[in-house]
C-alpha cells in the first residue's frame, strides 16, 4: 500500500510505503481476474518512507531527521513478499511475477547525464547482470520460490516466474537514449 507523503503538493516526490499492508484498490478486485502480472522494481528507486505496524520503520533517499536510512532491498523485499502473500490469500487464477528489467545507462544514472547510446542488442557474452539490478532479480527469485512453496498448499492458484532479466539486459538499444529526457534538460 502506498500514498503520497503530501497529497496536497503536486511537486512532492516522497511516498509512504506500508510494507505489511495490502492495497485494497487492487486486492478488493483480485478475485475478478483470471490472470495477474506483477512487474515491479524501478518504482522502488524513489524517495520512500517505510511503515510497518503503522509506524515509521525507516526511509530511503528521504534525508528526514531522526529516521533510519534503509537500503532499497529492505523495502523491496518486504513489499514484494506482502504482494505475493495477497495473491496467495485472495487469488484463484494464473499469476506471473515478471522479473526486473535492468537499466542500461552508461556514463552515469539516468538523471545525472547517463545515456543509452547503443544501436544494437548486446551479444550474450558482452554483458552480465550485476550490482543493484542483479540483487533485485535475486530477491524476486527468492521470494517467488518461497511463495511457490506456499502455493503448493493451496488449490487453484497457479504462480509462474517470467524471468526476463537476462533477455532485457541484452536490449540497451530498446531505450530512447537522450530522447527520454525533455529537450530543455541539460
Amino acid at each position: 500500500k502506498t500514498t503520497k507523503a503530501d497529497p496536497t503538493d503536486p511537486e512532492c516526490n516522497l511516498f509512504n510505503l506500508y510494507l505489511d499492508e495490502y492495497d485494497s484498490k487492487w486486492t478488493s478486485q483480485i478475485n475478478r481476474l483470471d490472470y495477474l502480472v506483477i512487474s515491479s522494481g524501478h518504482w522502488f528507486y524513489r524517495p520512500v518512507i517505510f511503515y510497518e505496524n503503522e509506524t515509521i520503520s525507516g526511509c530511503q533517499y528521504c534525508a528526514l531527521p531522526n529516521t533510519t536510512q534503509l537500503p532499497l532491498y529492505y523495502g523491496y523485499t518486504k513489499a514484494l513478499r506482502t504482494s505475493l502473500r495477497a495473491i496467495l490469500e485472495n487469488f484463484k487464477g494464473l499469476a506471473f511475477l515478471r522479473s526486473f528489467s535492468p537499466q542500461h545507462f552508461e556514463g552515469g544514472p539516468w538523471d545525472k547525464g547517463g545515456d543509452c547510446v547503443r544501436t544494437r542488442p548486446y551479444r550474450r557474452n558482452e554483458t552480465i547482470p550485476e550490482g543493484a539490478d542483479l540483487k533485485i532479480h535475486d530477491i524476486q527469485v527468492e521470494e517467488f520460490r518461497a511463495a511457490e512453496e506456499e502455493m503448493k498448499k493451496k488449490q487453484g492458484l497457479r504462480l509462474r516466474l517470467m524471468d526476463t532479466t537476462q533477455a532485457m539486459l541484452l536490449r540497451p538499444d530498446g531505450h530512447p537514449g537522450r530522447y527520454g529526457h525533455l529537450q530543455t534538460a541539460a
